[in-house]
């Protein structure tokens, strides 16, 4: 009976999935399941002075050339960005500029009145009797002594007469009466100089202080004189914008009060960005101005190119490293970069290194799951310990760094290991440093 043509393709079919499943893994596979699997099988034994194991838990160095590089990671903003805060209690008079709108260097933002200081100009009788009075003290010493010299001759002629204290009492009032009139005079005129208004100069802005800008500081004795000369007829403080950028915040409102040290506005150049980076302090010395740095930005495919363009100390913390990293304008950073995203990057430095790839199994005491996910490598070099056996056949603990982690093979590119070493994949407890190894 002949069988149908349908009927023999579908034995070929059988027969092709029979044989498909009876291959054999590939053999790298292959080798790493026997290789986990004879670890598992063989015990290791460890005596007084001795390791004994068997060979599938001794490596051999795989050398693999790499460039080193530092990770930076931060938030894109303005390369230039200040904020304007008040230094005294005002209010605000009228707001200039709208949130958003961008602004020239010099543009007025705000109209402030400073709030009138009840007693500054008043002065206690210790420091306007002790203090003034102390240089004079001298003279009036001496006065008092040419004094006492007259009444003493006076006393000895002993010729005045009732007439001539009189004469000497009218004219001393009327002497009384002209200082008087003058003192009136001059006082009147110290409240006019009082009253007259101080001029819109450019001291008048140090009411709002940029802390970024050093040419916009005023020292203290400026800001008393200020103080001290402004009456209830003040005219309005200006603040003026201290470079060109854009009023992305705005803190106040028209005819607010605002106490003093609260911010006003914050200005920002949204025209050239940047990001900064926090790095360990030891990456000093592997970093420099000019450096070119590749990074990329989250949820956008494109590869961005910055400049380190400055170095710091952290004020927070002294041991860290502040990288800032300015953004090359091209039509990829103008199209695509906003202010707040998150980008990471890399900078290269150094010479090209020689490192070792080895399974996940030799590396210890170190979590390496953050390294399972894009971009598969560190900010920095992960600290961690591989089991080293020396030409000695003695075990040590050597000290290693992680330096990233491919996804295709699973395994680990490590530096700090010189290739006249084996790696030992059995985890040893602490006390196996220094223990020869026998093998089974």
């Amino acid at each position: 009976m002949r069988l149908s043509k349908y009927s023999k393709y579908s034995a070929f079919l059988l027969a092709a999935l029979l044989v498909s499943a009876c291959q054999p893994p590939s053999p790298s596979d292959n080798h790493q399941l026997s290789q986990d699997s004879e670890q598992a099988n063989s015990p290791i034994t460890i005596d007084a002075d001795s390791v004994t194991m068997s060979s599938d838990y001794i490596l051999n160095i795989k050398p693999s050339r790499y460039q080193p590089s530092l990770g930076l990671q931060g938030t894109i903003e303005p390369n230039q960005q200040s904020r304007f805060v008040t230094t005294r209690d005002v209010s605000v008079q009228k707001i200039l500029v709208k949130e958003g709108q961008w602004v020239e260097d010099g543009a007025p933002l705000l109209l402030l009145q400073q709030h009138e200081r009840v007693g500054s100009n008043k002065t206690t009788p210790s420091d306007s009797e002790a203090k003034p009075k102390q240089p004079t003290a001298t003279k009036k010493s001496s006065a008092e002594q040419v004094s006492d010299d007259i009444k003493e001759s006076k006393k000895e002629s002993k010729k005045e007469s009732k007439q001539e204290s009189k004469a000497n009492d009218s004219s001393a009032s009327n002497a009384d009466g002209k200082l008087n009139e003058t003192a009136t005079d001059e006082s009147k005129t110290n409240d006019n100089t009082n009253n007259t208004p101080v001029p819109e100069t450019s001291n008048n802005a140090s009411i709002a202080i940029d802390a970024n800008v050093d040419n916009n500081k005023s020292t203290d004795a400026q800001d008393q004189d200020i103080t001290s000369s402004q009456q209830s007829t003040q005219p309005p403080i200006v603040v003026y914008a201290s470079f060109s950028g854009r009023v992305d915040t705005l803190y106040v409102e028209n005819m607010q009060q605002v106490a003093a040290g609260k911010p006003l506005l914050r200005l920002s150049n949204d025209k050239d960005l940047r990001f900064t980076a926090t790095l360990p302090m030891q990456a000093e010395s592997q970093l420099s101005v000019g450096q070119t740095v590749n990074f990329t930005a989250k949820g956008v495919s494109e590869t961005f190119t910055g400049q380190v363009s400055k170095l710091s100390t952290s004020q927070q913390q002294p041991d860290e490293l502040m990288v800032s990293v300015s953004v090359v304008k091209n039509e990829a950073s103008r199209d695509k970069l906003k202010l707040g995203m998150q980008v990471i990057g890399r900078v290269d430095y150094g010479q090209i290194a020689v490192g070792n790839i080895v399974p996940e199994q030799a590396i210890q005491d170190v979590d390496l799951s953050s390294l399972k996910t894009p971009p598969y490598q560190p900010l920095t070099p992960l600290t961690a310990n591989v089991w080293i056996i020396k030409q000695n056949q003695r075990l040590t603990r050597q000290p290693i760094d992680v330096i990233k982690y491919d996804p295709s093979t699973g395994k680990y590119l490590i530096a700090g290991i010189s290739n006249d070493s084996l790696i030992c994949l059995a985890d040893l407890p602490i006390e196996s440093v220094g223990k020869k190894v026998v093998i089974s």
